[in-house]
């Protein structure tokens, strides 16, 4: 069985976390070559050289811009299904659901490479997986995630269903086990 409301919350969570890092790690840029990165253009700027929208507000523009809702979907499709596959550990086995937890990860880790939050994350790492990932679209890689995700739920509810792991039995005497 699918833990949908398990999987809905972390999704909840997931997508909230993202925007609100996003907006938490949002400076409004100063020169024209950082504004061009964060999605905006010279129309943005006034005439005194700067961007004067209020702080919050450049950064629904550049997120909107810079489609990053795409990233923000695919966060929260991929954080619900390691959720779900660690919820299903003691039926699947640790091998299957550590492996969709993995693979969640992966997804995850590449819409991140993608998005904004990249170059923040520089520090750890990051930043050079979304220099190898600079020529997908978010919205493939959410479609992707999508896609991956719900075959991957698919697969693991029907391994649920039909063949669960039962946990190994203790002997009736715990000092009398082989050697």
């Amino acid at each position: 069985m699918i833990p949908y409301r398990l999987m809905i919350t972390v999704f909840v969570v997931a997508v909230i976390a993202y925007v609100g890092l996003g907006r938490l790690t949002f400076t409004v840029p100063l020169s024209l070559e950082a504004a061009e990165a964060c999605g905006f253009t010279l129309d943005d700027f006034a005439a005194s050289g700067r961007i004067e929208y209020a702080p919050t507000q450049a950064w629904w523009l550049s997120f909107v811009r810079k489609q990053e809702y795409w990233g923000a979907l695919s966060v929260g499709l991929a954080f619900a299904f390691v959720a779900f596959a660690l919820s299903a550990v003691r039926q699947l086995g640790s091998g299957i659901a550590s492996g969709a937890a993995v693979g969640g990860g992966l997804l995850a880790l590449g819409a991140i490479c993608l998005g904004c939050l990249a170059p923040i994350l520089s520090v750890i790492g990051i930043g050079l997986g979304g220099a190898a990932l600079i020529d997908i679209p978010k919205w493939m890689m959410a479609l992707n995630t999508l896609l991956l995700t719900s075959w991957g739920t698919l697969f693991l509810a029907r391994r649920l269903a039909c063949c669960p792991v039962m946990p190994c039995a203790t002997p009736a005497n715990p000092g009398s086990g082989t050697k």
